[in-house]
C-alpha cells in the first residue's frame, strides 16, 4: 500500500474529528509535546461515497524517533503506515488509502462507521484520533426469500430451477440487485443481477429465476447485495439453497421380519423431508411373495410442506385381508408420491410366521406395592428360548418397570417381583427370542391401581365442646407423587377412648374437592382418632394412622375477688369440668412485676365441681391469679382466665 508523508508544524488544526491522547503527568513539567494523531480529512460527521478513501492525518511523535499508524473504518476495512526513524521529527502528515464497498468487503451496518487512527510510537506510547463517518451508497438488502408455489421460505430445496425474491425497504435509485450462488468449497457458481422492478407496499423486489440443472446435489450459499452504477455494493443478506435431483426421503420400516401366531402384518413408516418441488407422500404398496396386498395408512397423510427439511410424519401401515399363514414370506414395502415417483428405497423383509406361548399371573397390582408375578412361556416347537425379557409396561415409557431376563433351559418358568410405578391400564410384556430369528412380544393387559392414604388432624377441644376433624385423602398414581383424591369418597371417623381397645364411629362424610373430609365431633374423653375409607383398590379398605384425641378440662371462675388486704386470706372459687377421680386444682399467683406463675395452693377437685382455694397475699401491689386444673388420664389440663388482684 502506498503512503505519503509531508512535514508540518507541530501544532495542527483538527477539522472536527475527535483526538484522544494520553494525559501528561503535568502540563508544565515537560517541554516535549505528547504524541498525537489528528485526522485532517475526511472531516468528522461527513458523508463519503463507497470506493477509495484517502485518510490524511497529522502526526506528532512527541520527540520519539519513529512509529506506526493503524487506520480502521468499522470492523473490516483497515490500513496502516510505518513512520521511519527521522522522518517525522518536527511533525508530519501521513496518508493511508482505504477501499471499501466491493463485494467481499463487509458493509458497516446503519450507514455509519467509526474511523479510528491509532498511533503507536517506538517507545510504546499509544494515542488515538478519529470520528464518525456516514457512508453513501446503495441501500441495504432488507430480505431474501425462496419463492415456491406462492409461498416464501428462509431457505430453499430445488431440483432444476429455483426462484429467490430480494427486497429493499428504501428506494434503490439506479442500483440493481446482484445474486451470487456459492458452493460448499467457496466457489461462485452463478452471478446474476436483476432490477428492483416490483413494488410491494414500501418495499421494492427483484426476482431471480435460477437454472440449477447443471449443478451437483449439495448445499449452496446464496448471497445478495444492491450494486450501484459505480460498481460498489451496499449491505447484503444471505440465504441457503439445497440442490437435489432426486427425492431424498427415506423409508424407515420397523425391522419386523418375524411374525408370531399368524398375526396381522404391518409396519411403521417415517417420511422425512425435504422432497422435490410439488412432491408429497401418496401411496404405499405392499407385495407378499410377489402378490400385491391391500394396505391402510393410519393416520392419513398430513398437509406438511414437504419441501422443508423439518417436514416429518410417522404413520402405521397395516395389511388388510387374510393374515399371513405360518411359514416364511418375502415382503416389500414401497412409497410413491402423487406423480408416481418412488420416495426413498423399497423396504424388503423376510417374514417368518411361527407360534409362541406365554402367560403371566399377577395379584392385584398397586403403585408402590411389591408383588410377585408367576411367569411361563415357550418358543415355537423345536426352538428353545434364549431370551425371556419381562417388564411391566406402563402408559408412559418412563414408568415401565423391568423384571429381568428369566429364561432357564430353553423355557420360562419363574416368579419375579415387581413394584409398579404408575397406575392405569398396563401390560406384563414378555419379550421372547429363540436366537435364530424367531421372536415375539406377548403383552398381557393388567390394571395397576393407585395407592391411597389418609391423614387425620383434630384440634384439642374443651370438654363437651364441638370440634371438627379434618381428613385429607390422597392417591398415589405415580411413584413419589401424591395427589388429592377425587370428591365423593366416603370417610368414616372413629374414636377410641383411653383405656379401651374398641373403636366407635363418630360420623361419616364424603370428600370434597382437594380430597378433604370435615367431620364434626363432641369432645368427651382423651383417646385416639382414625379414619376408615374405601381404597382405590377394589375390595380393600384404608385405615389412617391414629392421632391423639385431646379433651381438656374447663375451668370457670365462680368467685374471683379482685382486691385484697396484705396478709389477710381471700377465697377463690372455680368450677372445673368434668369431674375426674384424683383431679387436683392449683392456685397460681404472679408477683407484681414478675412474669412467672407460682403454685401457692393445691386442693382435690370435689365431685360438686366447685373448688375453693384460699390465699393471703404477703405484699401489696398488683398481683395476678389463676387456677390450673391438672391433667388426668381422661382429660388434659384446663386453665382458668387470669385475673388481676389489687393488694393494699
Amino acid at each position: 500500500m502506498r503512503t505519503s508523508f509531508r512535514r508540518v508544524l507541530p501544532a495542527v488544526l483538527s477539522l472536527g474529528l475527535v483526538a484522544f491522547v494520553l494525559p501528561a503527568a503535568t502540563a508544565a513539567a515537560s517541554a516535549v509535546a505528547e504524541p498525537s494523531v489528528t485526522v485532517l480529512s475526511p472531516a468528522a460527521d461527513s458523508t463519503v461515497p463507497l470506493g477509495d478513501l484517502a485518510v490524511r492525518m497529522a502526526v506528532d511523535l512527541g520527540g520519539e524517533s519513529s512509529g506506526r499508524v493503524d487506520v480502521t473504518l468499522g470492523y473490516y476495512v483497515s490500513g496502516a503506515v510505518d513512520i521511519p526513524a527521522g522522518s517525522c521529527a518536527d511533525g508530519c502528515e501521513v496518508t493511508v488509502p482505504l477501499r471499501f464497498g466491493e463485494w467481499n468487503t463487509p458493509r458497516p451496518g446503519g450507514g455509519s462507521a467509526l474511523l479510528s487512527a491509532k498511533l503507536t510510537t517506538a517507545g510504546g506510547v499509544v494515542t488515538y484520533g478519529g470520528g464518525t463517518l456516514y457512508l453513501s451508497g446503495p441501500t441495504a438488502i432488507s430480505d431474501v426469500k425462496y419463492l415456491r408455489a406462492g409461498e416464501l421460505f428462509d431457505g430453499g430445496v430445488a431440483d432444476a430451477t429455483g426462484t429467490f425474491r430480494v427486497s429493499v425497504d428504501y428506494p434503490p435509485g439506479d442500483a440493481v440487485a446482484e445474486l451470487r450462488l456459492i458452493d460448499s468449497g467457496g466457489v461462485t457458481r452463478t452471478t446474476t443481477s436483476a432490477p428492483f422492478s416490483i413494488s410491494r407496499g414500501l418495499s421494492k423486489d427483484a426476482l431471480f429465476d435460477l437454472d440449477l440443472s447443471g449443478l451437483a446435489d449439495g448445499l449452496y450459499q446464496v448471497e445478495t447485495k444492491a450494486r450501484g452504477t459505480d460498481g460498489f455494493y451496499g449491505q447484503g443478506r444471505t440465504s441457503s439453497l439445497r440442490v437435489t435431483h432426486a427425492n431424498p426421503a427415506g423409508f424407515a420400516a420397523r425391522d419386523e421380519w418375524m411374525i408370531a401366531g399368524a398375526a396381522p402384518y404391518g409396519s411403521a413408516l417415517t417420511v422425512q423431508g425435504p422432497l422435490l418441488s410439488g412432491s408429497r407422500p401418496a401411496t404405499v404398496k405392499l407385495t407378499v411373495n410377489g402378490a400385491e396386498r391391500q394396505v391402510v395408512v393410519t393416520p392419513g397423510w398430513s398437509t406438511n410442506n414437504w419441501q422443508q427439511p423439518t417436514a416429518r410424519q410417522s404413520v402405521s401401515v397395516s395389511m388388510q385381508g387374510a393374515e399371513l399363514p405360518i411359514g416364511t414370506h418375502q415382503t416389500e414395502f414401497t412409497l410413491y408420491d402423487q406423480a408416481g415417483r418412488m420416495i426413498g428405497e423399497p423396504a424388503k423383509q423376510s417374514v417368518v410366521v411361527s407360534d409362541f406361548s406365554g402367560k403371566a399371573v399377577a395379584p392385584t397390582l398397586v403403585v408402590g406395592r411389591k408383588s410377585t408375578v408367576t411367569l411361563s412361556a415357550d418358543g415355537p416347537v423345536g426352538y428353545p428360548l434364549t431370551t425371556c425379557y419381562v417388564e411391566l409396561t406402563a402408559p408412559k415409557p418412563m414408568d415401565t418397570v423391568p423384571m429381568g431376563q428369566l429364561c432357564a433351559s430353553g423355557t420360562l418358568r419363574a416368579t419375579a417381583p415387581v413394584t409398579p410405578k404408575a397406575s392405569g391400564a398396563s401390560y406384563l410384556s414378555l419379550s421372547l427370542d429363540t436366537g435364530v430369528g424367531y421372536y415375539k412380544v406377548i403383552s398381557q393387559p393388567v390394571q395397576v391401581y393407585a395407592a391411597r392414604r389418609a391423614v387425620v388432624s383434630a384440634p384439642a377441644t374443651p370438654y363437651g365442646a364441638r370440634g371438627t376433624a379434618k381428613v385429607t385423602v390422597q392417591d398415589n398414581h405415580t411413584t413419589g407423587a401424591w395427589t388429592a383424591a377425587p370428591a365423593g369418597v366416603t370417610v368414616t371417623l372413629q374414636r377410641q377412648v383411653v383405656g379401651s381397645t374398641a373403636w366407635a364411629t363418630v360420623g361419616s362424610v364424603k370428600t370434597v374437592a382437594g380430597g378433604i373430609a370435615s367431620i364434626p365431633f363432641t369432645s368427651g374423653v382423651n383417646g385416639s382418632f382414625r379414619a376408615v375409607l374405601a381404597s382405590s383398590v377394589p375390595a380393600e379398605t384404608v385405615v389412617s394412622p391414629s392421632i391423639a384425641a385431646v379433651s381438656y378440662a374447663t375451668v370457670v371462675w365462680r368467685s374471683v375477688p379482685t382486691s385484697a388486704t396484705r396478709g389477710k386470706a381471700v377465697t377463690y372459687q372455680v368450677a372445673a369440668s368434668p369431674y375426674d377421680a384424683g383431679a387436683v386444682a392449683h392456685l397460681q399467683v404472679r408477683k407484681p412485676g414478675s412474669t412467672t406463675w407460682t403454685i401457692v395452693r393445691s386442693v382435690a377437685v370435689p365431685t360438686s365441681t366447685v373448688t375453693s382455694l384460699g390465699y393471703a397475699f404477703p405484699t401489696a401491689g398488683s398481683w395476678g391469679v389463676r387456677v390450673l386444673r391438672a391433667a388426668t388420664t381422661q382429660h388434659a389440663a384446663g386453665l382458668s382466665g387470669a385475673a388481676t388482684v389489687k393488694v393494699s
